[in-house]
């Protein structure tokens, strides 16, 4: 019994200190940091949000189901110069009958920089998933269809505006303190968003794009598949530049923290194409240079590919 009597005061302060923090109004923060430094006094900023789940009826009687789950990250986030902490608020909403295997999804994201209210922004965002590795916010659309290919939307951390569309994981370039991304996009894709002819390569940083190009399959060649082909990474010889073993990132390791973007080169995206007709595979070998893709120095079979910059 006294057992009982102690696990109910556990659980009643246990529900206490949980509503104390889901009320904006408790605002007096006492405690410690993980490094067991005291913390007391006001907060300068509080957000709570609850989880919800419903089931109801619609004007036809079908019985539709309705979640919202909402969880929150501070996270780092830097790019050359900038670095800074972000509050990330995500909800998941997802809606649709109770009788079907799927149930449509939607995020509705916000960002708030730490120490700087005027720095945020929310959106909504269209995906089954949400992550933010890289110090960067991707959705992954899910495939349905035979001819579809999960797709994934990327947005930058600091400000949510749109990065690239691909499907396929990203290609990786690391630089002291940033990052670039190259992204690509077949016409299998599952997004809203196709590319404008063939595929669609993308070259963006953390925070915004910085390249595009717009890959076309000339005459009626239909040997050319239309799913995203394997992409390697290539590394200039004597660069300093590094791959790691699965050849998908590139490690600019001599790079210096004020680079410019003439300091950004000797490396090159590798497409390699199977042709659905068999034969010897087709690739292009497309470089960057000076921090763009670089078309004039591309390598590819210019009787099956054109190659042309594409509106950001």
């Amino acid at each position: 019994m006294k057992n009982t009597d102690q696990l109910k005061k556990h659980l009643l302060s246990a529900t206490a200190i949980i509503a104390c923090l889901l009320m904006h109004s408790c605002t007096n923060n006492t405690g410690k940091t993980a490094d067991g430094a005291a913390v007391s006094g006001s907060s300068d900023f509080a957000d709570s949000a609850l989880s919800t789940v419903s089931i109801g009826k619609d004007a036809q009687g079908r019985e539709v189901i309705r979640k919202n789950n909402t969880f929150y990250d501070i996270v780092d986030y830097s790019d050359a110069k900038d670095k800074k902490k972000i509050i990330l608020k995500m909800t998941k909403v997802e809606s649709g009958f109770v009788d079907s295997d799927n149930l449509q999804s939607h995020f509705i994201v916000s960002g708030m920089t730490v120490g700087d209210s005027k720095a945020t922004w929310k959106k909504e965002f269209p995906g089954s998933d949400l992550s933010y590795a890289n110090q960067v916010i991707v959705l992954r659309s899910e495939s349905h269809q035979p001819n579809e290919e999960d797709t994934y939307t990327q947005y930058s951390l600091l400000t949510g505006e749109k990065l690239m569309t691909y499907t396929y994981a990203p290609l990786l370039v690391t630089m002291p303190g940033t990052a670039r991304f190259i992204g690509y996009l077949s016409k299998q894709s599952s997004a809203d968003e196709k590319p404008e002819g063939h595929a669609t390569v993308s070259y963006v940083g953390r925070n915004g794009v910085i390249d595009k190009i717009n890959i076309k399959v000339k005459g009626n060649n239909t040997s050319i598949p239309t799913y995203t082909p394997e992409l390697k990474m290539r590394v200039a010889a004597e660069s300093g530049n590094t791959l790691t073993d699965d050849e998908k990132t590139v490690i600019m390791g001599r790079l210096k923290k004020d680079f410019a973007a003439t300091d950004v080169n000797k490396f090159a995206l590798l497409i390699t194409y199977q042709p659905t007709t068999g034969g010897s595979p087709v690739t292009i070998l497309l470089p960057v240079r000076d921090d763009r893709l670089d078309i004039a120095n591309a390598q590819f079979d210019g009787a099956i590919f054109e190659l042309s910059k594409a509106g950001k």
